[in-house]
Parts: structure tokens; C-alpha cells; sequence
């Protein structure tokens, strides 16, 4: 039997805050990328504070120590205290990972790219061309870490107001 579906204020409420949201973190871009650099050194610090609970959990169940697991710890918290302490380093390391992230990612994809050929020849030429203007793209953005940080924020942005829209369709 087919029920006739009710309207969904929430979903409604919902895709307008993320399409505020993105619309603001386009119109403030410097204070997006602050945000995003604290967001990663609570998640740095947090994960430090974990490996460090997890090394002496290890070291009481199997009476080993793991130097790893220590090194990581501190790293990580380090790290976090950089990331919210220092919020331009910490803008300028994201901006370099992305960098680093679309360039690894370009040539993940070029080396598994011959199992499409199997498929669809078509697709296969397409996804190689794509990759290396990926990996060309990639390089330049090391290389203008502001531009690899701007367009953190558009896709940040993009992705906000995507959510919106879809969220508020699904109202209807």
C-alpha cells in the first residue's frame, strides 16, 4: 500500500544550516582553513592521547613495549599542538598534504588503470588523461600552497552546499 510521504522539517532545517555554512565558508575562506587546522590537531591530539593509552594497555596485557607506539604518540600530539597552536603552520601543512594526497592518488589510479582497459577501452584513455592532468594539477599545487588551500575551501564549500540541496529535496 502506498503511503503518501509527510513533509520533513528536518531535513528542511538541515539543508538550509549546510547551505549557510557553505556559503559562509566561501565568503570566509582564512577563518574556514583556521577551523580546518584546529579540527585536525584535536584529531591529532586525540589520537596521540589514544596510542598513548593504547602503548600502556599493551605493555600491562602483554608485557611489552612497543617504542613504535610511543614515538607515534608524541609525534601526534605534537603535531596537534602545531596544528592548533600554530594555525598558519597548520593551514600550510594541509594545503601541502592535499597537494601530496592528489598527486599519490593520480598515480594509485594510473597503476590500476589497465584493469579498465578490459572493460572499456574508452574509459580506460579517459581515466589515463584525467590522472596525469591530475598529477600535472597535483605538482602545482605543491608548488602554490595557497591555491591547493583555496581550493580546499571551495571543495569544503561545494560539498556543504551539495548537502544542502539534497537535504532539502528530500524534504519535499
Amino acid at each position: 500500500m502506498y503511503q503518501e510521504k509527510k513533509f520533513d522539517w528536518m531535513s528542511l532545517i538541515l539543508g538550509i544550516v549546510f547551505i549557510v555554512l557553505g556559503c559562509w565558508s566561501l565568503k570566509n575562506p582564512d577563518t574556514t582553513l583556521s577551523l580546518l587546522s584546529i579540527l585536525v590537531g584535536v584529531g591529532a591530539l586525540l589520537k596521540g592521547i589514544y596510542e598513548f593509552w593504547l602503548r600502556s594497555t599493551i605493555n600491562t596485557l602483554l608485557g611489552t613495549r612497543s617504542t613504535w607506539l610511543l614515538i607515534m604518540s608524541i609525534l601526534d600530539i605534537v603535531l596537534g599542538c602545531v596544528f592548533i597552536f600554530r594555525i598558519a603552520a597548520g593551514v600550510m601543512t594541509i594545503s601541502i598534504i592535499f597537494a601530496f594526497w592528489f598527486i599519490i592518488d593520480c598515480i594509485g589510479q594510473l597503476s590500476v588503470a589497465s584493469f579498465y582497459k578490459q572493460f572499456h577501452k574508452g574509459y580506460y584513455w579517459w581515466l589515463v588523461i584525467l590522472n596525469i592532468l591530475g598529477i600535472i594539477v597535483g605538482i602545482a599545487l605543491l608548488f602554490n600552497p595557497m591555491v591547493s588551500a583555496m581550493t580546499i575551501v571551495w571543495l569544503i564549500s561545494c560539498f556543504l552546499l551539495l548537502i544542502g540541496f539534497v537535504a532539502i529535496v528530500a524534504a519535499f
